[in-house]
């Protein structure tokens, strides 16, 4: 895959060396803090296998087994065949419709580092996050909710897809949890507008980095990292040449341009 000059290392200088005084973090709005609920609400079990493979495939071999002795036993067919028949076929077509709507785990790049410090510093959101995206979802797409009520989808077009995860340990020794996003119709300029909602709608206790990863193929980068004793939730951005500094929204560019 092409890799563009912005895939680079996005923790190569430590966040502390770049942090700076910064307004709070906006209070949620009722859609947000909706979403949010959902990402730290406890769940009883969790499916890892996909569902419409089980059903689908199991409707096919007792319709292939139904068919098969109809045949052998010269049309004649008793009552487990019959039954066989009636709750075969919806089984086959209800297993092909899941599949239609099924969206496959989500690519998890780790390190047995990553794995350990997941679960003592891992904030719960972080681990629910990895954990639907890394499962069979039929329906909504990975982390479309979410994308939605942070105002990452522009109207009438579908939100960012989540194409990979990567899992590691900051400069600093917090967890990250990165999540890689195809965004043709998102432009980096809006992710970085909405930077000061990120902190308070994943945390608490967690930073958000922003990073392009390809600009030709329109793959972005939001890192959530677990903060560490001095440090702040003040979003950061990884420059060209692989540097941290504070994101700026469209306003305080304009601002700061103004004063220039």
């Amino acid at each position: 895959v092409h890799t563009s000059k912005f895939a680079v290392n996005a923790h190569s200088t430590r966040p502390s060396a770049v942090l700076a005084h910064r307004s709070p973090a906006p209070i949620l709005n009722e859609r947000e803090a909706g979403v949010r609920a959902g990402l730290v609400t406890e769940v009883p079990f969790e499916v890892r296998f996909s569902i419409g493979n089980v059903i689908s495939v199991s409707g096919g071999l007792l319709l292939v087994y139904c068919v098969g002795s109809y045949l052998f036993n010269n049309g004649q067919s008793d009552l487990i065949q019959t039954l066989g028949f009636v709750y075969a076929i919806p089984a086959l077509v209800g297993g092909l419709a899941l599949k239609y709507a099924e969206l496959p785990p989500v690519p998890l790049a780790t390190s047995p580092e990553a794995e350990k410090l997941r679960e003592t510093k891992g904030t719960k959101i972080q681990k629910k996050i990895l954990s639907d995206a890394t499962r069979f979802t039929y329906g909504d797409a990975h982390m479309e909710e979410p994308l939605k009520a942070l105002k990452l989808a522009p109207r009438g077009v579908g939100p960012p897809e989540l194409k990979s995860l990567r899992e590691g340990v900051s400069p600093n020794g917090g967890y990250e949890l990165g999540m890689t996003f195809y965004a043709p119709n998102t432009p980096f300029r809006v992710w970085k507008d909405r930077a000061p909602r990120y902190a308070r709608f994943f945390g608490p206790n967690v930073r958000a980095v922003l990073r392009k990863v390809d600009v030709e193929q329109r793959l972005v980068e939001l890192t959530l990292i677990t903060m560490e004793e001095g440090e702040t939730d003040e979003p950061l951005e990884v420059l060209d040449d692989g540097s941290l500094a504070p994101v700026q929204t469209a306003a305080e560019e304009e601002a700061a341009a103004a004063a220039a």
